[in-house]
């Protein structure tokens, strides 16, 4: 994934809706508010702010990092030695590789939002299906013996392998997964309190019947176009009942799963690990590893230094810092990975002026993206419709974008931008007063590392002439504000998500849980649910493209700018995995070593 999303920590997936400030209020208070901007407390903003970042998702190469030295009385992460290590082929070794070990308020598989922890995760828990690239939408089977029978558009039916077995650990050691642990992990979610914050996705199941131990058929209220993709989601984990019903919850220290590695340990801010599942149902010897650790990395100088000495085998990082490692260490190999994270700002539009669509507009196409992307990137990015560019299936094309205001490319295409923000707020300055400042509230780490906030002011004040004062906040400041409505302009990085639905459902519909904007808009709404029911995905790709220009012209959420990663790693690392977000660690299962290459020798 994008040296942001899980190096950075950022987690959330977008504030409530002001409709529902009570409720999170309440659940923030428990689990430190649901995230709109990053996760986890706001960690450092990584491969933007140049820090090396935690793995990537994308189908490309595979490289990753170990732990340095940790300061005595620390707990030491799992560690493997090359010569104790006596067979052959793909089998043996632990990865190491860095990103972030941050982690919310709750360790639930179907609650956390926190990015990293999650993903730690999916290496530990299983789904039904999982995705073999998140850009492409490819899934594949996890439990499920194979992609499920739909013999019409409400019914579907998947049987498990019979194979799949939970790990050997106290309470389930080693029983067998069944169909009722998938229908207890669905049940949990769907009847459950709010704080299981994915609940809506499950919202059209109707019924679950489970006639046998490896078969679950599901009945749907309605046709759903992004049915398989909610099995395959980051957090669609299957859990078994033990492990709440015995009293044993989740924590940093229990997680118990059927997935490819088994939980070792979790040392929060520092480094985590895990070790190869014998016993795990994907076939073929897998997972090759006998283990994975993530570091995180005090600073820079840490990476570079770890990653000449073999200390780490793989770390992402931005352009700039990359370019640098290669000049130091040629034999370094480069793979880029697109990461649906993003920069971008929200309007609260009840607040004056940014009522006003001449205004949020004029502000919107005034923003220099390309300018953003120099900035914060060192131009390893790319500009965004709604939909992140990585995500190709659904994202707008860049060359329609290039011919829309605020994309414009050129010296002639920004005189236009120009051109066209300065009309549009004479037009409102014509009938409304011109507020003297403008207060921005920037989440505090995207200001101190990629002074996004500095940016945004100095651009309007160059194109408009406006004043805009920045108020750097905390995470939790900022999650409290947004659901005050105390911040009616904010602007940070936010999660990008795989399906289309994920994108626009939660944020834009009138029932959205996170329409915080609010937007309420019966023509958005009759395509967003147009979108949900239509089974034809080029069709569906068109509704999802009318989307894009509506919110374009809307400017309610704006998604400015995503980074382009870059994961340096050693030649001996095979089938590193990269994709466009977190959640996708289940294919380090296979990760391999390999030990005859030239490059291993001198490794940790």
């Amino acid at each position: 994934m994008s040296a942001l999303n899980r190096a950075t920590g950022y987690v959330t997936s977008g504030a409530d809706s002001m409709g529902s400030a009570m409720e999170s209020k309440r659940l923030a208070s428990k689990r430190g508010g649901r995230r709109w901007f990053l996760g986890a407390g706001g960690t450092a903003l990584a491969g933007a702010a140049g820090l090396a970042t935690v793995g990537c998702g994308g189908d490309g190469p595979k490289q990753q990092i170990a732990p340095p030295g940790t300061t005595p009385g620390e707990p030491s992460p799992a560690k493997a030695s090359v010569t104790a290590i006596a067979q052959q082929g793909k089998r043996g070794e632990t990865l190491r590789y860095t990103g972030f070990v941050a982690s919310d308020s709750s360790q639930d598989p179907h609650k956390t939002q926190a990015g990293p922890f999650y993903g730690q995760q999916a290496l530990v828990f299983s789904r039904l299906l999982a995705y073999e690239s998140q850009i492409t939408g490819k899934l594949a089977p996890d439990l499920a013996l194979g992609m499920p029978e739909q013999p019409d558009a409400l019914t579907v039916t998947f049987r498990l392998n019979p194979n799949a077995r939970w790990h050997d650990s106290d309470p389930l050691n080693a029983r067998a997964v069944t169909a009722r642990d998938v229908e207890y992990s669905l049940r949990r979610q769907i009847d459950g309190d709010p704080s299981f914050v994915r609940q809506a996705r499950w919202a059209n199941i109707d019924s679950i019947q489970v006639p046998d131990a490896q078969t679950v058929t599901l009945k749907l209220k309605a046709p759903q176009a992004a049915l398989l993709n909610a099995f395959a989601d980051v957090n669609a984990f299957v859990v078994a009942p033990e492990l709440v019903e015995k009293g044993r919850d989740f924590a940093p220290d229990f997680q118990v799963g059927s997935g490819p590695f088994r939980w070792v340990e979790w040392s929060e801010g520092k480094f985590a690990s895990v070790a190869r599942n014998p016993k795990w149902h994907g076939g073929d010897d897998r997972p090759h590893l006998d283990g994975v650790t993530v570091f995180q990395p005090k600073n820079t100088a840490e990476v570079e230094a770890d990653l000449r000495t073999k200390k780490l085998d793989v770390a992402l990082v931005g352009r700039p810092q990359a370019d640098r490692l290669k000049k130091v260490v040629p034999a370094l190999q480069e793979s880029t990975i697109g990461h649906s994270l993003f920069f971008g700002m929200r309007f609260f539009l009840p607040q004056f002026p940014y009522n006003d669509s001449r205004f949020r507009a004029a502000v919107s196409i005034a923003l220099d993206r390309r300018d953003m992307l120099e900035q914060f990137f060192a131009g390893s990015g790319e500009m965004n419709p709604w939909v992140s560019w990585p995500i190709t299936r659904w994202s707008l094309p860049q060359a329609e974008l290039a011919n829309t205001a605020g994309y414009r490319p050129g010296a002639n295409g920004r005189a236009a931008d120009i051109a066209e923000a300065k009309a549009l707020l004479a037009a409102f300055a014509a009938e409304k007063s011109v507020p003297e400042d403008l207060p921005l509230f920037v989440l505090d780490d995207a200001e101190k590392n990629l002074r996004m906030g500095s940016v945004m002011r100095d651009q309007l004040r160059d194109a408009l002439g406006l004043k805009v004062s920045i108020y750097p906040v905390p995470i939790g400041e900022l999650i409290s504000r947004l659901l005050s409505g105390q911040a009616p302009w904010a602007a940070g990085p936010d999660n990008g998500w795989v399906d289309l639905d994920e994108w626009v459902f939660p944020y834009f519909h009138s029932t959205g849980t996170k329409n915080s904007f609010p937007i309420r808009d019966a023509d958005l709404d009759k395509l967003i649910e147009a979108q949900r029911g239509e089974l034809d995905e080029p069709r569906r790709r068109e509704i999802g493209f009318d989307i894009q220009r509506k919110l374009l012209t809307l400017n309610a959420g704006v998604n400015f700018v995503s980074e382009r990663v870059v994961a340096l790693g050693w030649s001996y690392v095979k089938d590193f995995p990269l994709d466009a977000s977190d959640g996708y660690q289940h294919r380090f299962a296979d990760c391999w070593i390999d030990r005859s290459d030239p490059a291993v020798r001198g490794r940790a």
